[in-house]
């Protein structure tokens, strides 16, 4: 596996979509679809809603203005006073701000431009891992109108950074390219520290490819460690020296210090994982229990709603099931992928609700939804289901996805 190139890796991303091909052109409709709906009607609502409220108004005083009274504990004009989290996402949304104005538009753009990113990366990645464009033509279509994906991917929210920056890093591992692969999964991280499992995804994946090889050897095990400890230490020097220059310009913290500065909520803080009333626990995500109802759309009525696709949803635990047993019985990559990366995104959540009754919210569930969906098309495509079943099933997530569309009339 090569490792350098950065560029190059860069370069590598638009080469891989071909024009005489049949699914990467009907991808190519599909994304463009993806585009309109995510910039469509961005700016409504023109008011804040649910955490752009923390979000927009922590890039605005990033930009010098002065936030609502209370709202932030500390707050010195020009840093972040959102230190909880890195301040790279509310760079990006600041920046926007500065040159598109103090609206809707601004707030939100960075968010649909990385949702639809997201949509073009994980269309490539599954192509790649997969080695079947069946498989990924599906997995993405899924992906595509997933309706926790679609909002996350036009508000003001942190999350969709996360998850964009997390399959660049995918992909470039699965190219060949470490040591931008790394780098990618640090800028992860540096939007939200959750992005920190796409390491654990790239490492556990690498180790485990290796174990299960038929050519498996002491040799191979040891070449495989050794490239983990470059590949961990290009990712957290990556990452300190991003958060250290991040922190040091932009929250105001002394350089390489910054870390031990950072204020964290206390997981014993609460009583349960139901401390407020739109939180919910991981194992009510997967039956969309407790959706967190953040606004309303245009027509009366019209609650929108962070909520997975309930026809994806209900796919979610034999999918996950097959690619156990797929890997089991022919030790496929592709399912060792989707169960690594299903259980480091979603499991870790259980003893957070658990055994420290930390409270956990649907939209955690983000960084799960991409391997549950590639695990819903490599069943569908390996079980080669009828293809009538198949376009019924496929119908019934648009239908769905239409159900909670945030716009239900035409706005003026």
């Amino acid at each position: 596996m090569s490792k350098f190139g950065f560029l190059r890796a860069v370069r590598e991303i638009v080469p891989d979509l071909d024009l005489a091909d049949k699914h990467d052109r009907f991808f190519l409709g599909l994304f463009a679809v993806d585009i309109v709906l995510r910039l469509m009607w961005l700016d409504i609502p023109i008011t804040l809603i649910f955490d752009e409220y923390s979000y927009v108004n922590a890039a605005r005083v990033i930009l010098g203005h002065t936030p609502p009274n209370g709202l932030f504990p500390v707050v010195k004009l020009g840093l972040d006073p959102v230190t909880w989290h890195p301040p790279l996402a509310k760079l990006l949304i600041a920046l926007s701000i500065l040159f598109l104005g103090d609206n809707g538009f601004g707030w939100r753009l960075p968010s649909a431009l990385l949702g639809s990113a997201a949509v073009l990366v994980f269309y490539l990645l599954i192509k790649k891992v997969s080695a079947d464009k069946n498989i990924a033509l599906v997995a993405t279509f899924l992906f595509s109108f997933d309706n926790l994906i679609f909002i996350q991917s036009r508000i003001a929210m942190l999350d969709i950074f996360t998850l964009a920056f997390m399959l660049i890093g995918l992909y470039w591992y699965f190219s060949g390219h470490s040591y931008a692969s790394a780098i990618g999964i640090a800028l992860s991280t540096l939007t939200k520290f959750t992005g920190a499992s796409g390491f654990m995804v790239v490492v556990v994946v690498d180790v485990a490819r290796h174990l299960s090889n038929d050519q498996f050897s002491h040799g191979s095990l040891i070449g495989s460690v050794k490239w983990c400890v470059t590949y961990a230490a290009t990712y957290l020097l990556s990452f300190s020296l991003g958060l250290a220059a991040l922190d040091y310009f932009w929250v105001g913290y002394g350089a390489f210090f910054g870390p031990f500065h950072r204020v964290s909520v206390p997981l014993g803080s609460h009583t349960s994982c139901q401390a407020v009333f739109y939180s919910s626990c991981p194992w009510q995500w997967l039956i969309n229990q407790v959706p967190i109802r953040y606004g309303f759309g245009l027509s009366v009525g019209s609650v929108i709603t962070f909520a997975m696709n309930p026809a994806i949803l209900a796919l979610a635990i034999p999918a996950i099931a097959y690619s156990s047993y797929s890997f089991l019985r022919k030790q496929n990559l592709f399912s060792l992928f989707n169960m690594v990366w299903f259980a480091v995104t979603y499991l870790p959540y259980y003893p957070f609700a658990i055994y420290w009754q930390a409270p956990t919210y649907i939209f955690y569930f983000l960084l799960a939804v991409p391997p549950l969906c590639a695990a819903i098309a490599f069943a569908i495509v390996d079980l080669r289901f009828p293809r009538t079943i198949v376009l019924a099933y496929l119908a019934l997530v648009i239908l769905l996805f239409l159900s909670t569309f945030p716009f239900k009339t035409i706005p003026p």
